[in-house]
């Protein structure tokens, strides 16, 4: 996660650059609006990080910041310093071989699918972090009905240096059910982890999304958000 919210280093990221800070093993990492929201990810021991954040968190900007970070140690830290935690859900990281392709079906959507893409994810999951006119959208994947349109998709959004990250991920409601969306995630997971390591967040309580992440080798890790 930390390597994920360096690209607010990058030249080519779309909102103001970031900072970031150490004190012994402590990380912490301020990327704003990554992903929907100004994001402090930290990591490192307890101690080093409450004295860390202790200094830092004056320092970020606005008043909204998401502090994010491994759950135990978020909980911890919450409580030595008065914050309150949000959320707890969950940071996949690819840990096994790539899946393979699957036989067919499933391609690069184009530009001119972005307004179809973009009724789908409102229809199907209103609450993405992803959205075609999202700047930190790199392109979709998807697969099409027989009229041609899409009816099943999923971003390669929010590229840091050696690491691709999945978003956006939909299917139509009444196309549910087929394994779609099981297609899509394999291609697209298979395309970007020929060119860095691949990551994703999703929710705890989502059953069938994490079985099928779990089944394409990805590696469960609980994290949570939280605000000062």
């Amino acid at each position: 996660m930390v390597r994920w919210a360096a690209q607010a280093w990058e030249p080519g990221s779309p909102h103001e650059r970031g900072s970031a800070w150490r004190r012994r093993s402590a990380v912490a990492v301020f990327a704003p609006r990554l992903n929907r929201a100004d994001r402090l990810v930290h990591t490192g021991e307890e101690d080093d990080v409450v004295a860390l954040l202790t200094e830092v968190v004056p320092l970020v900007p606005g008043q909204k910041v998401r502090l994010l970070t491994r759950a135990p140690l978020a909980a911890r830290v919450a409580e030595r310093l008065g914050h309150e935690v949000l959320a707890t859900f969950g940071w996949l990281h690819l840990d096994a071989e790539p899946p393979q392709q699957p036989d067919s079906g499933v391609e690069w959507l184009t530009d001119a699918d972005r307004p179809v893409i973009d009724a789908l994810l409102r229809e199907a999951n209103p609450g993405s972090y992803l959205f075609p006119d999202d700047p930190g959208a790199v392109r979709w994947a998807g697969i099409r009905d027989e009229s041609g349109a899409p009816v099943s998709v999923a971003g390669d959004s929010w590229p840091a240096p050696g690491l691709r990250y999945i978003s956006g991920v939909a299917t139509h409601p009444d196309h549910r059910g087929r394994g779609l969306s099981t297609r899509v995630c394999t291609f697209l997971t298979a395309e970007l982890a020929a060119l860095d390591d691949v990551a994703l967040i999703a929710d705890a309580d989502n059953e069938p999304a994490l079985r099928m992440y779990h089944h394409l080798g990805y590696r469960y890790t609980t994290i949570s958000a939280s605000r000062c």
